[in-house]
C-alpha cells in the first residue's frame, strides 16, 4: 500500500474536439477560423495534428485507445508538464507525499490504482494552468466524483487566480457547488497555501486559517484572508531525482525565474506575477544536477519568460550548462543576443528557442511596447540560423495599429528572414493591461476574443490568419497552443529535426486543401506522411 497525502493532476486535454466536430462541414465558412489551422478533419471528426500521426502510424486514434495505449500514442499532454512536478518537489521538503498524474486522459487507470491504494483518501489537486473555463475543470471533476462521490478536490493555478481577479472571490461558490469542488486556492503563488492545507488535513484540523482558500464544507462556503506570496524560487528544494515520475522520458521542464521585467501592452503577466525574481546561478546548479540524476533525462525546457535577461546572468548560465551533457530549449528575447551568446547557446546544448516576436512592423511593435524593432529580430534570426538553433516565431494578429501594411510586413519577415517555424494567434483583449488603459487612443472596445478598434476587428484578424497561412511557403506553421513544446515533445519521442518539419509540412498541406473544401481521404500527403512516419522508426 502506498499512502499519498496528495494526488496532483498536472494536465489533461484542454480542447473539446467533439464540440468542434459537431459543426456541419457544409457550413465550414462559418467556423473555419476556429478549427484551421489547428486541426485536421479525419474519419468524420476534427482531430489534433498528432492524432493524425497516430492513425497513420499505429492505426488507432488517441480517444478510442485504452489507457496503456494512450501513454504510448502521441499526445502533447503526455509531455511532462511543469506544475505537478514542481509541486511534488516542493512538498517533499515538508514531508508531504505527492503522486503526480501528468495527463489524466492517459493515466486514469494509474490514478484509480493510486487513489484506491491509499488507506485514507488523499486530497486530489487539479492544476488549472492550461484551462480557460470551469467547463474544462468540470469534465475532470465529474469523472473523479464518479469514482468517489466524497472525494476532496482542490483547484489551484493560473485559471483560479484569474477568476479571483476578474469574477471576484465570492463567485467561486457557484462553480464549486456545481462541480463538486471542495477547495479553491486562488493565489498566484499558492504553493505555501497548498502546503498548509495538506498539513491541516494530516492533523485533522479545520483549514480555516489557510490563506487564499475558498472552502465548501458541509454545504457552507467560506473564504479566508487573501495575501500575496512572493514567487517560490530560492525556497524550493532540489528533490527532482527522488520523485516518483514514471511518465518521464528524456525531457523535463523547470523554471529558474518568475515574473517578467518587461511590460508588453497586451500582457497582464508582469502585473499578476507581482514582480520579477531570478534564482542565483549556484542554486540553478543544484537543481540541474538533481534533474540530470534522473535516469534517462537529458533534455530540459526552461520555461522562464525572459530566460536571457539580464544578459550577464544568462552568460553565467551558459557557462554552467557547458559543464554538463544535456540539450535544452527556452524562451529567448532575441534582440539581446549577440554572436558570442548564440555560439555559447549552441555549444551548451541549445536546440531551439521560442521567440515572442508578435509583429515585424515597427509601428505595431511600438504600440505593443515591445522594446524591439524589426531590424533587431532580423539580426537575431540570422545568428540563430548561422549556429543551427531552430526558432519558433510567434505572431499576434490584430493588435491596435494592425493594418494591411503591417500584415504584409509579417509575411515578408516570415518568408525571407529564416524563421524555422511560425505560429499565428489573434490578439486577445485582457483588462488591466497597458493597452486597456489606452483603449480610447485606439478606439478599442470589446473583451477577450471579440473586439474592434480603429484599424481592425477580431473577425478580420481571424480571416487574416487563414490568408497568411495560405501565403507563407518558406516557414512551417505550428499550432500556437503547442508551439515550441510540439517540437520538443516529438524530439523527446525520437523524431529527428528534419522529420518533424517534413511531417508538419504534410499536415499543413492537408489543412490547406480542407480550408478550400477538399476533405478527400486520398490526399497525397496522407501517403507521404505514412511513409515518413514508418521510416522514422519511432
Amino acid at each position: 500500500m502506498s499512502d499519498y497525502d496528495l494526488i496532483i493532476i498536472g494536465q489533461s486535454d484542454a480542447i473539446d474536439y467533439d464540440a468542434y466536430s459537431s459543426f456541419p462541414l457544409d457550413r465550414l465558412d462559418l467556423f473555419k477560423t476556429l478549427v484551421y489551422p489547428r486541426m485536421v478533419h479525419m474519419d468524420g471528426k476534427f482531430r489534433g495534428h498528432l492524432d493524425v500521426f497516430n492513425q497513420l502510424k499505429s492505426g488507432q486514434f488517441y480517444d478510442t485507445a485504452d489507457y496503456p495505449a494512450r501513454r504510448e500514442l502521441l499526445n502533447i499532454w503526455n509531455l511532462p508538464g511543469a506544475s505537478g512536478i514542481h509541486l511534488a518537489n516542493y512538498l517533499m521538503g515538508w514531508g508531504i507525499r505527492a503522486r503526480v498524474i501528468n495527463n489524466l486522459d492517459s493515466e486514469w487507470d494509474l490514478f484509480e490504482e493510486a487513489y484506491r491504494d491509499c488507506s485514507k483518501p488523499p486530497l486530489v489537486g487539479i492544476s488549472s494552468t492550461f484551462y480557460l473555463s470551469w467547463r474544462q475543470i468540470g469534465r475532470l471533476s465529474k469523472k473523479l466524483l464518479a469514482l468517489d462521490p466524497d472525494m476532496e478536490i482542490a483547484v489551484g493555478g493560473a485559471f483560479a487566480n484569474a477568476e479571483a481577479s476578474t469574477a471576484g472571490i465570492p463567485a467561486f461558490e457557484k462553480s464549486m457547488r456545481r462541480h463538486g469542488v471542495r477547495y479553491v486556492l486562488h493565489a498566484f503563488n499558492s504553493e505555501e497555501d497548498l502546503r498548509d492545507l495538506l498539513l491541516a488535513r494530516k492533523k485533522g484540523t479545520n483549514p480555516e486559517d489557510v490563506l487564499n482558500l475558498c472552502q465548501l464544507e458541509k454545504d457552507v462556503f467560506t473564504a479566508s484572508a487573501a495575501k500575496w506570496h512572493v514567487p517560490l524560487l530560492e525556497d524550493a528544494p532540489a528533490n527532482w531525482d527522488k520523485l516518483e515520475l514514471p511518465f518521464l522520458n528524456r525531457t523535463i521542464q523547470i523554471r529558474t525565474a518568475s515574473g517578467c521585467p518587461f511590460s508588453c501592452a497586451f500582457c497582464s503577466y508582469p502585473v499578476t506575477a507581482g514582480g520579477w525574481k531570478t534564482l542565483e546561478v549556484d542554486r540553478v546548479r543544484r537543481h540541474l544536477e538533481s534533474v540530470l540524476r534522473i535516469p534517462g533525462v537529458n533534455r530540459i525546457i526552461f520555461i522562464d519568460d525572459t530566460f536571457n535577461v539580464p544578459p550577464h546572468r544568462f552568460r553565467e548560465l551558459l557557462k554552467l550548462f557547458s559543464e554538463y551533457d544535456f540539450e535544452w530549449f527556452s524562451f529567448l528575447r532575441v534582440q539581446y543576443a549577440n554572436e558570442e551568446t548564440i555560439r555559447a547557446m549552441r555549444n551548451s546544448g541549445c536546440r531551439g528557442v521560442y521567440l515572442g516576436i508578435e509583429s515585424a512592423n515597427d509601428r505595431v511593435l511600438q504600440n505593443m511596447n515591445k522594446k524591439a524593432t524589426r531590424d533587431d529580430f532580423c539580426r537575431g534570426l540570422e545568428l540563430l540560423n548561422r549556429y543551427g538553433i531552430l526558432s519558433l516565431a510567434a505572431f499576434v494578429l490584430g493588435f491596435p495599429g494592425e493594418n494591411d501594411e503591417s500584415i504584409r510586413d509579417n509575411i515578408d519577415f516570415i518568408e525571407n528572414y529564416g524563421v524555422t517555424y511560425y505560429s499565428l494567434k489573434e490578439f486577445f483583449y485582457i483588462s488591466d493591461t497597458k493597452v486597456d488603459k489606452e483603449r480610447a487612443k485606439y478606439g478599442l472596445v470589446g473583451s477577450g476574443g471579440k473586439w474592434s478598434h480603429d484599424t481592425m476587428d477580431s473577425d478580420g484578424a481571424a480571416s487574416l490568419k487563414i490568408d497568411m497561412f495560405k501565403q507563407i511557403k518558406n516557414s512551417t506553421f505550428i499550432d500556437p497552443d503547442t508551439s515550441l513544446w510540439y517540437f520538443a515533445y516529438l524530439y523527446d519521442q525520437g523524431f529527428q529535426e528534419n522529420t518533424i518539419r517534413q511531417a508538419q509540412t504534410h499536415i499543413n498541406n492537408i489543412m490547406l486543401s480542407q480550408i478550400d473544401g477538399d476533405f478527400s481521404p486520398n490526399h497525397p500527403s496522407y501517403g507521404a506522411l505514412r511513409s515518413l512516419l514508418a521510416a522514422n522508426g519511432t
